[in-house]
Order: C-alpha cells, then structure tokens, then sequence
C-alpha cells in the first residue's frame, strides 16, 4: 500500500542563504518507511485527500486566462446579454495605488486575487475578445533578453543569467516587435489579474500587456476599461503585421497611436475609445537600468545577482542591488513558477519596515524575469553567524533575534504568514542590523481568518523549521511562524548549524510530532534556553507568544544585558 512520506528536494545550493533542504508535502511513493513513520504519516495522508478549494496556494496570485477563439453567437448568448446590460455598473471611483499598505489597512482587502466565480462572469464585469481568424493566428513568442557585459541585450550572452532556450522560443518578428514595445511606457509586460483591476480604474484608460497560457502560447493584450467593463483585445500578428480587427499597422506602437489620436472605435458591439495610457509603475524597472556584475548564489527557487542600477536620481549605475531570478527548469512549471514571482513581488510591494528587505522593483516584460532588491553587505545571516561565531557575543545574537522579530511582528500586523522563518531568509545590513527577505513562501490571511491549510502536495517546505501541527495537518498560522522563529533563535545561539542534523526525515517527522526539541549546546543562556523550548517550540500552537510579546521578552533580556535600547540608538 503507498504510503505519503516527506522526500527531501536534491539540490546543489550555494545561495546566499543556502541549501534550505526543502521537502515535498505529501509526495506519493511506494518507498517503504519504518512502521512507526508510516504510523505517524497518516493524518497527513487523510488530509491530503481533501479535494483542494478557492484558497489553494498555487493559484493565489495570477490565474492566467485561457483566450479561445470567439463561437458564434448563440441565441442563449445573446438572451443573456440583453440581460446584463440590466446590471449594476461597477463604480468609477479610482483607487489608491500606493505601493505600501497604510498602518492599520488589512493586506486582505489588497492581496487576495482569485480564479472568476460564476458570478464575475454572469455580471460580465470584463471580457476577452479574440479574433475570429485566430486559430491561424500564430502565437507571440516571448523574447529573451541577455546579459552582454554589463548592459541587457537580445544578443547571446557572454556572460549574466541563462534562460531556458525551449521554454521561450523566439523569432525574428517577436524580437522586433519586443523591442519595439519595450521602448513603449503603456506596455507592462505580464501582469497580475489583481494588477489589471486596479490599474484600470476609470473608462477609457488602457495598458498593453502579455498574456500567457504556457510557456509556448503568449499572447499580445490591449486592456482596457469601458463604461462598467474591463475589456481585454487579442491582438493578431499576421506575417510583420499588427491587427486589432480592421485597423493594421507595421508595429504596435504606430497601431495604438493611430487608435488614440484618431478616436477610431474599437469593436462594432463595445465601440471602445482608447483615452488615458496607464503608464508603467514605480515597481517596473527597465532592464536596460540594470548592470549585472555577478552570480552570488544559487537554491531551490532562484539564482541571487550582485548588480547596480541606475535611478531618476543619479547619471551612472551608483545603486548596489541584489537581483533574483526565478528559476524555470522545465515547460511545466512555467505558470506556477510566475505566478509565485508574481506574489512574491506583490507582497515586497505591500510591505515596507526597516527590518523588512527594501524592495527596489522587478521586470516580467521578457526573460529573465527579475526581482530586484537592496544588496545586503554581509550576505545571509546564516552565514555571517558561522564566519563570525567566534567573534560574536550573547548581545550580538540577541540584537540578531530582536531585529528578525520586529520583521516577523510587522508581517503579521499586516495579516502576512511568512512561513519560511529561518537564519537563512535573514539578510545582515551592517554588523548589528538584521532584515526579513525571501517571500517566496508567505501568504495572506483574508479578514477573520486565523490559520491557512495547505492543499497542495507539491509545495516545497522547510522541514526542519515546521511545527507540529504543520506536519500532521498542513496548518499554517501565526503561531507556525512563531514556532520557526523558535528554531531561528537556537540557530543563532547554535552557531547557525542545522536543527536535528543527525535525524533522517521520517525521524524528524515523528519526534516533532511526539515533541523532540533540538539540543542546545553547553554555552546557550538558560534564558533564551526556556524561551526556545517552553516558549515558541511549545507543542500546544496556543501556548506560544506572540511576535510582539516575544519582542518585548528578547528586548527586556538585552537592555539588563547592555542597555536599555532607547540609549543604544
């Protein structure tokens, strides 16, 4: 009988953050495990068998429309219009579009985008309209920009980030018709549903952007919102032309130019007129704005890139960053791997603390994608603490500890989960500033909601940083992350070495759950030693501080150790 087990992810890391050993929930196998394994696995199995709802992970962010060619209209069809003309418009009024959540402002109402429901299609609040001729439509191909030097080109690269060569194709027409558009401050490239929404606020205002299906099948879009409806049009390249229904043009840019100051109707139903460009945001950087210098790491999601950028504020590439690229191994995983970028992106956006990773913006207008960040000086704090562990005092460690706390306390102010707490995900600025980066596993909890189930068998989780509960039943909450940070915090005081080291994965699983704890070395204070185990590694999820009261614990022990802190700033 198969039997769910935790298999470790195989990678040859040499991130920044290193190897995080992420393992599969709930990977199907006939491998034999230890009876007692297979035992304590099936809750987990049960669990897994759920059938997944609306709040699954993997389609939080982007649920990417799939644009067919347009039938016939029925007589159903056309009933059916009539009837929505009846609706109620979607209001008019335009949004705040400020990259960061004002205090107290729920993530909830900003970050949740979800696949159409029954009734956003009923309502008809947006429509695709695709050519009639579009099975013979040859589908965009999606260009590669290369690293040549120190600039971004379309040439082969000498040296900079590697691209899949078969999951984006490329041609001599896609290349100048990137190029082309590139230069264009309407073209967004690929773009969040949530993003769309809020962009196009008001009737009359369009964007340019990249649809994409998969990896083979990307798609030219005008979006647009008119009278109560956002309308996304198809646009058709035939041979080195562009079309959108009758109007024609040699490039896309010449296309919408000749739409916009001719007031040319577009579509005999919808008769749209192109008014307002949405213009590129603060968060779209232009690639050509970037100078690759080199590879500073590798892992399980990204390569990391030491580079400059150039800013409105200065002449020459003067602004250090850190630049990671998603990884895309395979054709298959080409949706879920931009989708979670995009969330990734969109929660860096969101959040801003001064124990938060600064995020500078990213780049999904063609390959390689890039999200792009403030540069650490002293690498990953997992590292730092194994170069410097001789050096290192108890107040050095615990400023370590407050520093990350305040990252995670703030997150959860905000209704975030980071879900991969950890010395590794924490990026040392100056020899006692600590910051939360890596968001590539957190989410957001809606109003009301107190923890997040995981549905999904495929995600690859940090097995030795999950709590009890997580393991048993896939559970996430604040409480998790209070629990990792418990693992975050024996680090620190371990000499960053890895939590249960000795233990193969079945064991972990089955100690966690009956309760093991890491051991902590000879040196560690009693202090932190009970804040460790009878605190944040506490079996029973309600038992454990909050972020905030755990602030509050490590800083009271720090000022009686040094100061107060009000005299160290």
């Amino acid at each position: 009988m198969s039997k769910i087990i935790l298999r470790k992810k195989k990678s040859k890391s040499n991130n920044v953050s290193d190897d995080p050993k992420y393992t599969a929930m709930a990977s199907l196998t006939t491998e034999k495990v230890t009876q007692t394994a297979s035992k304590t696995l099936s809750k987990t199995n049960s669990v897994n068998k759920k059938e997944p709802t609306k709040r699954n992970f993997k389609s939080i962010d982007i649920p990417l429309k799939v644009i067919s060619e347009v039938p016939t209209e029925s007589k159903e069809t056309s009933n059916l219009r009539e009837d929505n003309q009846k609706l109620t418009k979607e209001s008019e009024q335009p949004k705040d579009n400020n990259n960061c959540i004002k205090d107290g402002e729920s993530l909830s109402n900003i970050l949740n985008p979800e696949s159409p429901t029954q009734e956003d299609i009923v309502k008809k609040e947006y429509d695709t309209i695709t050519p009639k001729s579009s099975s013979n439509n040859k589908s965009l191909k999606l260009p590669k920009a290369k690293i040549k030097g120190d600039k971004i080109s379309k040439e082969p690269k000498t040296n900079g980030p590697s691209v899949n060569n078969k999951a984006v194709p490329q041609d001599d027409i896609s290349l100048s018709i990137f190029q082309d558009l590139e230069r264009e401050p309407w073209f967004h490239g690929i773009l969040s549903r949530d993003d769309i929404k809020n962009l196009l606020t008001t009737s009359g205002s369009f964007l340019v952007r990249t649809d994409i299906n998969n990896a083979k099948e990307k798609k030219l879009m005008l979006s647009c919102k008119w009278n109560s409806k956002r309308i996304h049009f198809v646009f058709e390249i035939k041979g080195r032309e562009v079309m959108l229904f009758d109007q024609r043009s040699i490039s896309v840019s010449c296309l919408i130019n000749k739409v916009v100051n001719e007031k040319i109707p577009l579509h005999p139903e919808y008769k749209v007129i192109l008014q307002k460009p949405i213009l590129q945001q603060p968060w779209e950087i232009n690639k050509n704005n970037i100078n690759f210098i080199k590879k500073i790491g590798q892992g399980t999601f990204g390569d990391i890139w030491k580079g400059t950028m150039k800013t409105a504020t200065d002449q020459g590439y003067n602004t250090p960053i850190a630049i990671k690229i998603p990884k895309i191994k395979n054709l298959d995983k080409f949706i879920s791997i931009i989708t979670e970028a995009l969330l990734e992106v969109k929660f860096m956006r969101l959040f801003e603390h001064e124990n938060i990773v600064k995020f500078y913006g990213s780049s999904f207008s063609s390959e390689p994608f890039m999200i792009v960040m403030e540069l650490s000086n002293y690498g990953c704090l997992q590292r730092y603490v194994r170069r410097k562990k001789k050096k290192l005092e108890n107040k050095d460690l615990l400023k370590f500890a407050i520093d990350a706390a305040l990252g995670v306390d703030y997150i959860h102010s905000k209704c975030g989960i980071h879900r991969d707490v950890a010395a590794r995900n924490c990026l040392v600025f100056s020899e006692n500033k600590v910051k939360i980066s890596d968001f590539g596993q957190a989410i957001i909890l809606k109003n009301g909601e107190k923890e997040f189930k995981l549905y999904s068998k495929d995600s690859l989780l940090p097995l030795r940083w999950l709590s009890p509960e997580t393991l048993a039943h896939s559970i996430f909450s604040y409480k998790t992350d209070v629990y990792s940070f418990g693992i975050l915090l024996w680090e620190l005081f371990n000499a960053c070495k890895e939590p249960f080291a000795t233990l193969t994965v079945a064991e972990i699983v089955t100690g966690v759950k009956s309760g093991l704890k890491p051991k902590s070395l000879p040196t560690v204070p009693m202090e932190i030693i009970d804040i460790i185990e009878n605190k944040c590694l506490h079996s029973d999820p309600t038992k454990r501080p909050s972020m905030n009261e755990l602030t509050k614990i490590l800083t009271d022990i720090y000022s009686r150790t040094i100061q107060p802190l009000s005299e160290s700033k």
